[in-house]
């Protein structure tokens, strides 16, 4: 069977610039490198990561050091009672300190029990892992729209072949038919005829151009290329095709409920909810924690010979909150609503998953039919159009009957054509939904 192949895109060939080939893998590649929303579900990724270290980081000791000077312009008074005469009720003044102090002080502090330290480095870790699943979604997605838009891309320059095929027979046959009208072997009008056919695939060609340019700029924008950049997607549908046995509806089923990407976000995203509900409970639990200190301190009334102390202690404090206005209780009520909000989601996305991946299996059984069936089909057409062409040159057929097996041949190579595209586009969305998409391309996060 005759393969159509572009031999250089619409664009490149009217501008005479060489257009650059680019296979399906090194599209998808140029893709993850440029697409803006995988930058920013990587950037996700280390905010998650940072906020890990910052919870583990809050069950770390703390360590601190201060140190200050003071230059009192009047010492301190204190008050003390006349000794001598208790009973007088008589306070007497006295002055305290120096005119110059310094003081130094080393502090640490230790959790030593906090339950909400401990669910905190949990939320963090489930919070990193959401956004992990998150960025693979995104990676999952962008590889399946490059795919498809790389079909499509293949899927409309085969189809402006089949047109330059169509032109080609239609350009011979307006010059046989003029060479015969002249000789009085047909009638003038089937020459003409045979013209207005001609101008209208030339028509068709031009939109067939169009389409095929949309689609590949289309891809060129995924792929993050400019529209001066030219290339050409490389091979044809019939070599991406792989005939496979369909897998059954609750296989499929099965291996989305382990695997989607998106099913596996909400579900961390509602662990995620559920634990912040446990921070905002933990918080009303006691709080113990471990301090010390060493202090190193001096006093003088000039700037030098400075009598100095040092002193150390340590301890541990105990924090219980008894009452914070039914803060606690509201916190927690927003966290499980919005936990229940993702579990409602994902129940709706349960829904929509099972109707597509039923209306996916459908649109593979029925392209691969198409496809056993346009082969032969294509190869019937071409046999039909070279005995019409036989016919009438020996005056035996009508040019209408040319012109109808030119157009089966046309619209056989494009019902084939279409086949192709519409199998590779299903199998693809058929991975993403099912988490199938190779492994590889997560590699960079």
């Amino acid at each position: 069977m005759r393969r159509f192949l572009l031999l250089g895109g619409v664009v490149a060939s009217l501008s005479g610039v060489a257009a650059e080939r680019i296979s399906l893998e090194e599209a998808i590649q140029q893709a993850l490198r440029a697409n803006a929303d995988i930058a920013v579900a990587r950037l996700e990724v280390q905010r998650a990561d940072a906020r890990v270290r910052e919870a583990v980081g809050t069950a770390l000791p703390s360590i601190g050091i201060s140190a200050n000077y003071v230059r009192n312009l009047q010492l301190p008074v204190f008050f003390l009672p006349d000794f001598r005469n208790p009973g007088s009720g008589q306070l007497s003044p006295v002055r305290i300190g120096s005119e110059n102090s310094f003081q130094v002080q080393l502090q640490a502090t230790q959790v030593l029990f906090s339950q909400a330290v401990l669910t905190g480095i949990g939320a963090a870790q489930i919070y990193a892992q959401a956004a992990r699943s998150q960025y693979r979604a995104v990676v999952a997605r962008t590889v399946t729209e490059v795919r498809k838009a790389f079909y499509a891309a293949l899927l409309a320059r085969e189809r402006v072949e089949a047109v330059r095929a169509s032109l080609a027979r239609a350009e011979r046959l307006a010059q046989d038919t003029r060479v015969l009208a002249s000789q009085g072997l047909v009638a003038d009008y089937d020459a003409l005829r045979a013209q207005v056919q001609l101008e209208q695939l030339r028509a068709a060609l031009a939109q067939a151009e169009m389409a095929y340019t949309a689609a590949r700029s289309q891809l060129a924008l995924l792929m993050g290329r400019t529209q001066q950049e030219p290339f050409e997607p490389d091979g044809t549908l019939e070599a991406e095709y792989r005939a496979e046995p369909i897998p059954t509806e609750e296989g499929l089923w099965q291996q989305a409920l382990e695997r989607n990407f998106e099913l596996q976000t909400l579900r961390l995203q509602q662990q995620v909810q559920q634990a912040i509900a446990r921070i905002y409970r933990a918080e009303s639990y006691p709080l113990l924690l471990g301090f010390g200190n060493y202090v190193y301190q001096g006093q003088s009334p000039t700037f030098s010979n400075f009598l100095t102390a040092r002193s150390a202690a340590v301890g541990v404090q105990l924090q219980l909150s008894l009452f914070q206005g039914l803060q606690t209780n509201a916190r927690v009520e927003q966290a499980t609503v919005e936990a229940q909000k993702v579990q409602q989601q994902e129940s709706k996305l349960q829904e929509a998953l099972k109707l597509q991946l039923r209306l996916l299996r459908e649109s593979l059984r029925v392209a691969q039919e198409q496809i056993a069936a346009g082969r032969s089909t294509v190869q019937a057409a071409e046999r039909g159009y070279e005995i019409a062409r036989t016919r009438y040159a020996a005056g035996l057929g009508a040019l209408l009957e040319l012109f109808d097996a030119d157009a089966a041949l046309r619209q056989a190579n494009t019902t084939y054509l279409q086949a192709l595209y519409d199998w590779l586009a299903a199998r693809a969305d058929l991975e993403y939904l099912t988490g199938s998409v190779d492994q590889r391309y997560f590699e960079r996060l």
